[in-house]
């Protein structure tokens, strides 16, 4: 009879995944490829992007699900981008993203044009561990002519359908509303694009609204949407989406990101009335928090004009 392997008496430890928002953000390094979460006003990482670009961290190529908006639009602006795989930014209702359309028009930052398919195709190919995936959907459109993402024509699929290469960024950005020490993350609305990046990222770095408990997570384990294993750091940044919204816990605000836009009808306005006293003036969370009215103002927000 074969005996029982014996046991240990010493449960297996986890090591917390838990930075200071500095750290965090120094784990990305010039030259990175970057992912960025959310979708249009919603669960942008907003709070990192700042970080990243009072660090100093440069010459970025960057994706993000579309629609995009702050968190692409404040890199652009601050001269942090190189290359961006975009699909469609703008502030929606609100009015042009207007960083983005300047880099656009003056051809300072590479634009590589798509649609959503074929970015989520790319992203898609990865998981998959394929070198493309067949995208059919851009059928009759120029961009199976004029965009690089549509790739070869797909052997499969015919002359007509689109091939987008496996896209891997090296980190990916995102924001959600809790996660607990290890990673395992909760969103209270709709994830959007954000498990998809998380999965075909090579480092996912994860700010969360609040940081709850081991325990709280295992009560409840079909609300854990992107599971420790896929997250290499989680950050508690209260109020980290803002100017944006975070599904559940605030909503966007559109009286600061109204003056965001006014600022950009030049890019020196922009820098002097935004850039400098609301992303390099204030060195941490909370200062941003106080130079915009404080965590009592912003949760008080109803989805009106502030």
């Amino acid at each position: 009879m074969i005996p029982p392997k014996a046991q240990s008496a010493i449960p297996p430890t986890r090591s917390s995944k838990q930075l200071a928002l500095s750290e965090a953000m120094a784990l990305v390094p010039s030259g990175a490829f970057v992912a960025l979460g959310g979708l249009w006003f919603q669960n942008n990482p907003s709070s990192a992007v700042r970080e990243l670009i009072r660090q100093g961290t440069g010459e970025l190529t960057i994706v993000a699900a579309p629609p995009a908006s702050y968190a692409v639009d404040l890199l652009i602006g601050a001269g942090a981008v190189r290359t961006a795989y975009l699909a469609h930014v703008s502030f929606d209702h609100l009015g042009m993203a207007p960083n983005f359309r300047r880099a656009a028009e003056a051809g300072t930052v590479e634009i590589v044009d798509g649609d959503e398919a074929l970015i989520l195709g790319g992203l898609m190919a990865t998981l998959e561990a394929l070198p493309e995936h067949p995208v059919h959907s851009v059928k009759g459109t120029d961009l199976l002519r004029s965009s690089p993402l549509a790739g070869e024509a797909n052997s499969s699929g015919g002359s007509d359908v689109a091939a987008p290469a496996a896209m891997r960024p090296d980190i990916c950005l995102l924001h959600a509303q809790e996660a607990d020490v290890y990673g395992n993350v909760r969103y209270d609305g709709t994830p959007f694009c954000d498990p998809l990046l998380a999965k075909a990222s090579g480092k996912v770095i994860v700010c969360v609204d609040r940081i709850v408990s081991n325990e709280e997570i295992r009560r409840a384990p079909h609300r854990t949407v992107i599971p420790g294993y896929l997250v290499d750091v989680v950050v508690e940044t209260p109020y980290g989406a803002h100017p944006c919204a975070s599904q559940g816990r605030y909503v966007h605000d559109e009286m600061r990101l109204t003056a965001y836009i006014a600022a950009g009808r030049s890019a020196a306005d922009w820098r002097m009335e935004y850039l400098e006293p609301y992303v390099l003036t204030p060195r941490t969370q909370e200062q941003y928090l106080a130079a915009v009215g404080g965590a009592a103002r912003i949760a008080r927000l109803d989805g009106d004009v502030a």
